[in-house]
């Protein structure tokens, strides 16, 4: 617009200029000039805006820049900017130290160079994505190859910068997080868990894992199989076995659980009744306990193991059966020899009497054995009087 005006002050002025050299009254040219010279004196002002409006801009611009180069150099993590050919533009410090390169040897490679050649063809797929206008900003785990030859497991997420006017693609930045201190520490659990997983299923036990952030529970074919389910059949809803367990049980699993949740108690534990698939109800121990929590204190994985405690607690439920059944008899017994008219006298391997009813304890000749026993007792100085009784 500027530039519109400028040159139609210019224009203005020369026509001013040939209007005087002309044959033209003195009123039409004083009237051109009259115009052109406003005009002129806006289109300079106007270009001077615009000119300040351009540098403006240029500083902005200048400033952003040096602002993010700044924030690249100083950035913890590694950046890198990655051209559609694969090849990396520019890198930061922290990126190049990570792989044990400078930044200038790194910056001479492509990222297919440093990649592990079993994750290449993750980024290839990204990039293709990004070509086709399928792919915009990206995230996954890959292992990138150190200088010299060793594995390194990194985190990616970045974005693609594309073309204000056209869309196209001009490369992607990508901020990269070394993970793989992580990833060492997962594989160990893993393999102590593979050990004991097999350890806990050859004595029978099952094996239940909670981790939210893979989206529920899964349990080991051991867990699913006491209850007449087929593997990976239960997975999933983290909160699917306290349908499962018996209405009666419920109460006690569920105070047993906040407790543990709460740090209460060190550890979950519980014995309760669980629904088979069939229908009938099985006895469970349940053991566990919290191994993550986030930030915030809520869980986020936890590991236990159940045991099938049916036989144990039938045993248990026919041992109280039967002492119930014994102390009945025994009962009956005693009430029978209290009642019955003849002497009843119960020893034991030492001779001594363990139990007597009404009729013996009152018979002569038991008490004539007893105040001799107790005479022979008194003169050898065993004996000594009880509280509360008296002489016989």
């Amino acid at each position: 617009m500027a530039l519109v005006l400028a040159a139609g002050g210019l224009c203005a002025a020369v026509v001013a200029l040939l209007l005087s050299r002309l044959d033209v009254s003195a009123e039409v040219l004083k009237l051109c000039l009259q115009i052109s010279v406003p005009v002129a004196a806006v289109a300079l002002i106007l270009a001077a805006l615009f000119i300040y409006r351009i540098l403006d801009d240029r500083r902005q611009i200048a400033e952003s820049e040096q602002r993010f180069r700044r924030a690249m150099e100083d950035s913890a993590i590694g950046i890198a900017i990655v051209g559609l050919d694969g090849r990396i533009h520019e890198t930061n410090p922290a990126f190049a130290a990570m792989l044990g390169y400078s930044k200038q040897e790194i910056e001479a490679l492509t990222f297919f160079q440093i990649t592990h050649p079993d994750d290449v063809q993750i980024g290839r797929e990204t990039m293709d994505g990004m070509r086709a206008g399928t792919v915009n900003a990206f995230h996954f785990e890959k292992r990138y190859l150190r200088k010299d030859g060793t594995p390194v497991w990194a985190h990616l997420a970045g974005s693609v910068i594309r073309d204000e006017k056209s869309g196209s693609p001009l490369y992607l930045v990508s901020q990269i997080e070394d993970i793989d201190a992580r990833k060492q520490s997962e594989a160990r659990i893993a393999e102590a868990e593979t050990r004991w997983n097999f350890a806990l299923a050859s004595a029978g036990q099952g094996v239940w894992d909670l981790d939210m952030r893979k989206g529920g529970t899964t349990y080991s074919a051991t867990w699913v199989k006491m209850l007449g389910y087929a593997d990976g059949e239960l997975d999933g809803d983290p909160d699917r076995w306290l349908a499962m367990i018996h209405p009666d049980d419920r109460e006690n699993v569920a105070e047993a659980d906040r407790a543990h949740l709460e740090g209460r108690t060190p550890f979950f534990e519980a014995e309760f009744r669980m629904r088979h698939k069939d229908g009938h109800w099985v006895w469970i121990l349940d053991r566990g306990k919290t191994l993550e929590r986030d930030k915030d204190g809520r869980l986020v994985r936890a590991i236990g193991s159940l045991t099938d405690i049916t036989q144990r607690k039938q045993t248990e439920e026919s041992l109280i059966v039967s002492a119930a059944m014994l102390a009945d008899e025994k009962e009956r017994l005693r009430v029978t020899l209290q009642s019955i008219g003849d002497a009843v006298i119960c020893t034991d391997a030492a001779n001594r009497i363990t139990f007597m009813n009404p009729v013996a304890e009152s018979s002569p000749a038991l008490l004539a054995r007893r105040r001799s026993a107790r005479r022979l007792a008194m003169s050898t100085g065993r004996w000594t009087k009880k509280p509360g009784k008296g002489s016989a």
